[in-house]
């Protein structure tokens, strides 16, 4: 809450617009230029794989594995960037419910009340026992 008490704010269309770009970066981009970097590299010859010299082999080798594993960290970047972008949806479409659900309620509890408030009107106004006009 601020310091007015007057409860948590959240600009939606920002959340929203977050979301949307950060999807569009993915699939306009970071997705694009992750399959390209594999391309490249699945079709570029390996060094160092027919040589005589253990050094350059275990170089070749050591090579390789961080490569492997440069690309499955890119994979898991993108797919958790497509995952945040998704749940910057949800969080926005969840939080737009949460207000119409609360604003519903607070309509429901005025409803409730006004109506306790009339028959409570209208019993001071009416004879208990016939329910005619006093």
């Amino acid at each position: 809450m601020s310091e007015h008490k007057s409860g948590i704010a959240a600009d939606l269309s920002a959340v929203r617009s977050f979301g949307a770009n950060l999807r569009a970066d993915v699939n306009g981009h970071l997705s694009v230029e992750n399959d390209q970097i594999l391309r490249t590299f699945l079709d570029t010859p390996s060094f160092g794989t027919h040589t005589a010299s253990p050094d350059i082999q275990a170089a070749a080798i050591l090579y390789h594995q961080k490569l492997i594993k440069l690309l499955e960290l890119m994979d898991v970047f993108v797919h958790n960037a497509t995952v945040m972008s998704q749940a910057a949806e949800e969080v926005a479409t969840a939080y737009a419910q949460a207000d119409t659900l609360s604003g519903a309620q607070v309509q429901a509890t005025f409803a409730a009340a006004k109506a306790k408030v009339e028959a409570a009107l209208w019993a001071t106004q009416h004879d208990p026992k016939t329910g005619r006009a006093a």
